[in-house]
């Protein structure tokens, strides 16, 4: 590497599919030979953490043709960069004898230089190289070097140049590294700003850090991956490309050995205030956590759209907030795709506890976005079953759950006529406390909502109407959210309108969702988390009612882990998350009963100082 000349830095985010290695190496070609054939001087190109593979292949990487897929195509890339001024650093599972490494590799000019291993790999299925007692490997009739993350492989202008894989947290040091270049795979979060993790590294190092992560290609099943592509020295953005794109992003930076580093884009240190009732909302500014929120929940729904091959998203329509919050998404996610509104199959199927108001607002929302929309009615459905059953149509739980299954019947049915995909509506609150019918609202093909606590799911509706719809949008939003929560199942009175309300049987969202951030997402023990709410919510309840609804909080959080173990894939949104894949696993037959032990110490507490 000639150290007068000028370096280009390149952040490469390549459209990407799962486990297809040719079509990730033949785009990982493509941007390297449109990255060479237009700049002067050096080029580094780096390409995201398994990036041949893609991050998200799970047990796929236990099966050896995966890897070995990977090493011919590094073949073909190494035949593409022969000769060029330019060093090409891209990931892959790599297999070294009996072990599996998550490994990046350095492919310049003169052929591959090496191999990076990750030394603290984040997925099960790789093994940490600490203990490899080899450091060189064959190929192709020589051998290459087997190198340690942070390992220095080169140096430019007096500058080492080294790799780092996998997540970086805010303690991170650059320590003497001078270029860092980070491959990795970074979920997109609401409620992470990982700006602020690279403001804190860079500000007190002299070096140069490059993070170039997987994007939304990789697999929506769990997280939908950011595509983060940015350049930070000394507190400074010196470059940001777009995240949340399925096409392909690059970001270069250009520097001369003459010229320091200089700001391009400054940031500064955002200050997180939380809504005390509402810990999943921490942000100076709530709009922009909605809407980072909102984008995700429509980059997961159009990446199973694009996996799937569907033409139509099929959801069914009650005109409760957690059906108009699925059909902003889908709406939202059409226009993305480039698809008429008239691919959005809105089915409206109201049955005996429909409620008049409700169909109204169902109807309205037909008409504010122009999707298709028909209307089913399952009375009779249901009445058929339930006497095929020998049930007496009184109002019971079979009663109810036959109508939550009868509307899930016709949805699934109903997508497959129409090559469609079945959005799901039940949001994480409802997930956490198994408030869903077993194989009625809570299947679907994929759940926008899965991530969405309830708190937040009835601000953000709002909001996304607002924001595609306007004022209009913001009034019927408003009349929806206003409305009591219901799952309208439950026979109608004289007047046409439901008498079931969730909350006067579950207790308040606002609690439910306070203990899910602080009991599952902090871990929380029962008596702190009963302390906070209690100092929270000082104003609005009583300690016994608190303690009440904490007491049902766990009770139903451990009975219907059941339900989320076969849950369909939806995206997670925050740092706490429910899928028994990524988020949160429990066995479904696990006791609460250490937990409700602690409320009955508190309990015993309370009525001693009342006494």
């Amino acid at each position: 590497m000639n150290t007068n000349e000028e370096l280009t830095i390149n952040l490469c985010v390549p459209a990407l599919r799962v486990a297809d290695v040719p079509y990730n190496s033949a785009e990982a070609i493509k941007l390297i030979n449109k990255l060479s054939g237009e700049s002067q001087g050096f080029q580094l190109i780096l390409f995201p953490q398994l990036s041949l593979s893609a991050y998200t292949c799970g047990d796929l990487f236990r099966l050896p043709l995966l890897a070995r897929a990977c090493l011919e195509a590094l073949e073909n890339i190494e035949a593409a960069v022969a000769d060029r001024d330019c060093l090409v650093v891209l990931g892959l599972p790599l297999q070294i004898g009996d072990g599996l490494y998550d490994a990046a590799a350095l492919v310049g000019g003169t052929g591959l230089q090496g191999f990076v291993l990750n030394q603290s790999p984040e997925l099960p299925f790789f093994t940490s190289p600490v203990d490899i007692e080899r450091d060189v490997l064959g190929w192709r009739e020589r051998t290459v070097p087997i190198l340690r993350d942070g390992y220095s492989f080169g140096r430019w202008a007096g500058k080492n140049i080294s790799v780092q894989l996998g997540r970086l947290d805010a303690d991170f040091q650059i320590s003497k590294t001078e270029i860092l270049l980070n491959p990795c795979a970074l979920p997109a979060l609401a409620d992470i700003d990982y700006e602020e993790i690279f403001l804190r590294i860079s500000s007190q190092q002299k070096g140069c850090l490059a993070v170039c992560s997987a994007g939304p290609g990789e697999s929506t099943g769990q997280y939908v991956y950011s595509g983060l592509s940015q350049i930070w020295h000394q507190g400074n953005k010196l470059c940001d490309g777009q995240q949340l794109r399925f096409e392909s992003q690059v970001q270069s930076l250009a520097i001369t050995p003459e010229a320091a580093l200089s700001e391009r884009i400054s940031t500064q240190p955002l200050s997180h205030a939380r809504d005390k009732y509402n810990p999943f909302l921490f942000s100076s500014n709530v709009e922009k956590l909605l809407e980072r929120a909102f984008e995700i929940q429509v980059t997961g729904l159009m990446g199973r759209m694009r996996h799937t091959g569907s033409r139509t998203m099929i959801l069914g329509l009650s005109g409760g907030a957690d059906s108009a919050m699925a059909l902003m998404v889908s709406c939202r996610a059409a226009d993305r795709l480039g698809l008429p509104r008239s691919s959005i199959l809105a089915v409206i199927m109201p049955g005996p506890g429909s409620s008049d108001t409700s169909l109204e607002r169902a109807k309205h929302l037909l008409d504010l976005t122009g999707v298709w929309g028909r209307f089913n009615t399952i009375t009779d459905a249901v009445g058929q079953h339930l006497l095929a059953l020998g049930h007496d149509l009184s109002p019971d739980l079979t009663f109810e759950n036959a109508q939550a299954r009868e509307r899930t019947q016709f949805l699934m049915n109903y997508a497959n006529m129409h090559q469609g995909l079945v959005v799901g509506t039940g949001d994480m609150s409802e997930n956490a406390l198994g408030w869903s019918t077993y194989n009625g609202d809570q299947m679907s093909m994929y759940n926008v909502n899965a991530g969405l606590p309830k708190t937040v799911l009835l601000r953000l509706l709002p909001w996304s109407a607002a924001y595609l719809f306007g004022e209009e949008g913001l009034r019927l939003a408003q009349q929806v959210i206003d409305a009591p929560i219901s799952p309208e199942l439950q026979p109608t009175n004289a007047a046409g309108q439901t008498e079931q309300v969730t909350e006067e049987v579950l207790g308040p969202y606002r609690l439910h969702d306070f203990f899910l951030w602080h009991a599952i997402g902090q871990k929380r023990d029962p008596k702190e988390v009963f302390a906070l709410a209690r100092m929270t919510f000082k104003d609005e309840y009583a300690p016994k009612f608190i303690l009440n609804s904490l007491r049902t909080f766990y009770q139903r959080f451990f009975r219907h882990q059941f339900k989320r173990t076969a849950a369909p894939d939806g995206p997670q949104l925050f740092t706490v998350g429910l899928d028994a894949r990524s988020g949160w696993g429990m066995p479904a037959d696990a006791k609460p009963d250490l937990w409700l032990a602690e409320l009955d110490k508190i309990e015993n507490t309370l009525q001693i100082r009342e006494q």
